[in-house]
C-alpha cells in the first residue's frame, strides 16, 4: 500500500509482528556524565557529535565506527541542547541552555565564536546547505545568523510559543520549525515570509525533518505520534502510531525512504515512508518512566546504521536493514 503526496491517512492500530526488533547495538558510546540531547553524524559517516544535558554542558566527539572519544568540546555554561555538523563538516554548532549557541572547528575543536541570544534556552539549530547561514530556534521563534560575520541576518518570528527544533530543506529554499503550540511553520529562507502552518498534532512538537528531496517533513510530538507532511502544500499525507508515550525525536533516512522515531516509551522504531508501516525496532531497557526519554536520531549518510542517545547518557549505534 502506497498514499500519494496530498492524501491524508491515519494508520489504523498496527500489527507489529512483521517488524524486526532488537536490543542489542552494535556500539555503546560512554563518556558523558548525565543524559545525552542530541546526536549527529558528520557528512562523512566517520565521526559521530553528542550534546551533554545540564550536569556535563559537553560536545563529543566520537568514531563513529570504533567509538572512540576522539574530543570534548568546553565551552558552554549550562547543558548543550542540540548539535550540528556543517554540511562541509568544517564546522560543528552547538545550542545551549545557558542561552548562548557556538561554532567549533570540528577537526581542531577551537571555539570559533559564542553567540548570546534572547535570554531563553537555545533549543533548536541547523546550517544552511551553503554553510553559510545558521537557523536558531528558541522560546522567542527562529533567527537566522550568518555563519561568517556572527550577525544576524533574518528574525524569522517572533513570539510567546517556545520553537523546540529547527530545519533547513536540503534545497535551502525553506526553513521549517516545530512549535510548542502544536504547529509547524514554514519560512521562505531569504524573504522570511510564513509560505504554510501545519496543524494536526494536538501536542507540542519536538521534533522535525526534511526529508532528502525537500518535498516532504516527517514531525514526532508528545501526541505520541509521528506525522509526514507534504513539504510544499503543507497536507498531511500519513500518521505513524505506535509510540506509547510522548516522541521526542525524529530522522529521514539518505534515501528518504524510512523515518526513525524515539521518545518516552524507550523504543526506536523505523517506518517504512512507502508502505507506512514499522519495520524495525529497538529497545532500550527499561528505566523510570517520569524521567526516561531517547531524545535523539540520526542516520549514518550511507543509511546502514542509526544513533540514538537519550537519558542513559550513552549514544548507541544500531545496524539498520532495509
Amino acid at each position: 500500500m502506497s498514499f500519494a503526496s496530498g492524501c491524508r491517512k491515519r494508520l489504523p492500530p498496527q500489527d507489529f509482528s512483521g517488524s524486526i526488533s532488537t536490543n542489542q547495538p552494535l556500539l555503546v558510546l560512554k563518556g558523558h556524565t548525565r543524559w545525552v540531547n542530541h546526536v549527529v553524524f558528520d557528512p562523512d559517516g566517520i565521526r559521530l557529535a553528542s550534546a551533554g544535558g545540564d550536569g556535563d554542558a559537553t560536545v563529543k566527539i566520537w568514531d563513529s565506527k570504533t567509538g572512540k572519544l576522539l574530543r570534548t568540546l568546553v565551552g558552554h555554561d549550562n547543558g548543550v541542547y542540540n548539535v550540528a555538523f556543517s554540511p562541509n563538516g568544517k564546522m560543528i554548532a552547538s545550542a545551549g541552555h545557558d542561552f548562548t549557541f557556538t561554532l567549533w572547528n570540528a577537526t581542531t575543536g577551537e571555539r570559533i565564536r559564542t553567540t548570546k541570544g534572547a535570554d531563553i534556552h537555545v533549543l533548536g539549530i541547523a546550517f544552511s546547505p551553503d554553510n553559510e547561514r545558521l537557523a536558531v530556534s528558541d522560546g522567542l521563534g527562529v533567527k537566522v545568523w550568518n555563519v561568517t560575520t556572527g550577525r544576524d541576518a533574518l528574525t524569522l518570528e517572533d513570539n510567546q510559543f517556545t520553537t523546540a527544533c529547527v530545519a533547513f530543506s536540503p534545497d535551502g529554499k525553506r526553513i521549517a520549525a516545530g512549535r510548542h503550540d502544536s504547529t509547524v511553520k514554514v519560512w521562505e529562507a531569504t524573504s522570511g515570509r510564513v509560505v504554510l502552518t501545519f496543524r494536526g498534532h494536538n501536542r507540542e512538537v519536538w521534533g522535525l525533518a526534511f526529508s532528502p528531496d525537500s518535498q516532504r517533513i516527517a514531525t514526532a510530538s508528545y501526541d505520541h505520534s509521528v506525522k509526514l507532511w507534504d513539504a510544499m502544500t503543507g497536507r498531511e499525507i500519513v500518521t505513524f502510531t505506535g509510540h506509547l508515550a510522548n516522541v521526542s525525536a525524529v530522522a529521514f533516512s539518505p534515501d528518504g525512504k524510512q523515518i526513525a522515531s524515539a521518545g518516552s516509551d524507550l523504543v526506536v522504531r523505523v517506518w517504512d515512508t512507502t508502505e507506512a508501516r514499522e519495520c524495525f525496532r529497538f529497545s532500550y531497557p527499561p528505566a523510570d518512566p517520569r524521567t526516561a526519554n531517547i531524545s535523539g536520531v540520526a542516520f549514518s549518510p550511507d543509511g546502514k546504521r542509526l544513533a540514538s542517545c537519550g537519558t542513559d547518557g550513552t549514544i548507541k549505534i544500531w545496524t539498520v536493514g532495509h
